[in-house]
Order: C-alpha cells, then structure tokens, then sequence
C-alpha cells in the first residue's frame, strides 16, 4: 500500500485528537482500539465512536511505556511481554493524541524515545522499507504515564463498533464531517452521540 500526499492528510486528519483504548498483539497482527472524532454521511454521531485499526501486515511494532511525563528523563521505563501489552491500558484514564501528523513521519520522531523501549517486536525483515504511524498517549495526574507507539505496516483495516468494516476512505470522510462540526458549533462526537445534526 502506497500511502500519498492525499491521502495521508486524510488519515492523519482522521487520527488527529483521538483516544487510545487499547494496542494488542494478536497472532500476526497489531489491534489500536481509538475513540475517534466522526460523524456519518447521514450527519449523525455514531452510538459508540470507538473505532478498531487493524495492521494484519505489520512489520515491526515499538513501544516505550514509561511511568512519568514526556519531559522527565528519569521515569522508569516499564519491560512489557507481547501478551501483556493490551492489559497494559486497563483502567488508564489518556488524554487525546493532540497533533496533525500521523502517518510516514521522519526518523527523529521515533529516535527522540527510542532509548526507552519496554517492548520491540519484529514481524517483517522488510520492516524498514513501510509505511510508518507514530501514536502517543498520556495519563495526566496521581499516576503519570507516557506511552510512544511506533508501527512499521504495508496496510491496515478499519472497523466500527458493529465490526462494519469502513474503507479508509469513509474513515478520512467521517472525521471531516465531524470536525467541521466541531469548527461550526463547538459540539464533538463524545457530546451528542446518536444525535443527528443540521
């Protein structure tokens, strides 16, 4: 899968101020569980905006999972096995990936914690010659902690919360709507689920 100019301004719009629920690992492929800024064709806020990314021809997989802010040198960096990662996020309370860029970032992105890895799996010889989206997450107050996600992938499928599958395409398309929305009434999905709007 050859990701453009068109349609990674789609899909990093797409992933922009979304939620991480959970990553998983499973067999082989990588699950992100995000809560997504959508609204259908029809105008409407889907009953559940959780929305299931999965990357079944991912090439590499890194993770750093630290216990403190972004910005503090000296947080432990939690070791974290594959079948341990989903249960990782249980009861974490993140804040929203708050950026514009997603998808085929340069290097440094993921240089810049790359000495902090609690977990690095490789699926793929050929992981350095795909497409790349770097993820993060917070969790702001008592229990500090900072997560850095960086997958190597050829392609990955999109499902809502039926288990409808939804083309990247419709994906990109329903987060537009929905952040015209917020630019024209300050309403988000999480506000007014099920809510049909003029």
């Amino acid at each position: 899968m050859n990701i453009d100019k068109k349609q990674k301004d789609g899909l990093d719009l797409a992933f922009n101020e979304s939620t991480i629920n959970y990553v998983g690992i499973e067999s082989d492929s990588v699950e992100i569980l995000l809560s997504c800024i959508s609204m259908n064709a029809d105008k409407e806020f889907p009953d559940d905006n959780r929305l299931k990314m999965v990357f079944s021809d991912y090439g590499r997989i890194a993770i750093s999972y630290r216990k403190g802010t972004w910005d503090d040198e000296n947080a432990e960096i939690e070791e974290i096995k594959p079948d341990e990662l989903k249960s990782k996020f249980d009861g974490l309370i993140l804040d929203s990936m708050y950026g514009w860029e997603f998808i085929n970032l340069e290097e440094k992105q993921f240089t810049d914690w790359s000495d902090k890895i609690s977990l690095d799996e490789i699926n793929n010889i050929n992981w350095s010659d795909m497409n790349t989206i770097d993820l993060f997450a917070e969790q702001v107050g008592k229990d500090e902690i900072t997560i850095d996600i960086r997958i190597w992938f050829n392609d990955f499928r999109v499902f809502d919360f039926k288990n409808t599958e939804l083309s990247k395409k419709e994906f990109a398309k329903n987060a537009q709507r929905g952040w015209n929305q917020m630019y024209e009434t300050g309403i988000e999905t999480k506000n007014h689920k099920s809510k049909k709007m003029k």
